[in-house]
């Protein structure tokens, strides 16, 4: 070890050894013998975003806007798309887009959703991850809407919820074997 020359107060201590490392302990150097250790990452806990979609604002159902739109468009007098929009401050192309969940998805799944009242599933299915599905062809609508689901099972990271098990045995015709009981249970674990 060397230090500079000049008053014992301003000395700098240099290490030209390979077996000292420098830590710092309350803001003060201090030379450690020994190798440095390999240095650590931090691990940083993600929250899925998801879950930050359902925890920062109220997630309203998007079949219960679609509702709203369409009783609006029963009233007598209103005959187009364009004054329910100017009605609810929207474009007339949110209208016909809900308008098109509500004709075009599955009736069971569209109860399913209209009955949903946990935070997760509604924040998933959103407008923009079912509007792809109201372009599909009939056959097709069902095995997109059973791969929604279990992305949406991925996402939700193990949290237990009633509502999903039971649109994954709605629209899977390989779980109608299964009792919905052992299903539940399988799903919770």
């Amino acid at each position: 070890m060397q230090g500079t020359s000049g008053s014992f107060r301003g000395k700098v201590l240099r290490l030209e050894n390979r077996y000292y490392h420098t830590v710092y302990v309350d803001r003060v150097r201090m030379y450690v013998p020994g190798r440095s250790p390999e240095p650590q990452r931090k691990t940083k806990v993600r929250r899925s975003r998801l879950r930050i979609r359902a925890d920062y604002a109220p997630i309203r159902n998007v079949i219960a806007i679609a509702r709203q739109f369409e009783s609006y468009l029963k009233e007598p007098g209103i005959y187009t798309y364009r004054q329910a929009a100017e009605h609810f401050s929207t474009s007339k192309v949110t209208v016909g887009y809900h308008l098109a969940l509500l004709t075009r998805l599955p009736a069971d799944f569209v109860a399913w959703l209209e009955a949903c009242t946990e935070d997760l599933p509604m924040a998933f299915f959103s407008l923009r991850r079912l509007r792809p599905v109201t372009m599909l062809s009939e056959p097709e609508r069902k095995g997109a809407l059973l791969e929604l689901t279990r992305t949406l099972v991925r996402e939700m990271e193990g949290q237990p919820s009633e509502a999903v098990p039971e649109l994954l045995w709605m629209l899977d015709e390989e779980l109608h074997q299964m009792p919905r009981r052992l299903l539940r249970s399988i799903m919770l674990d």
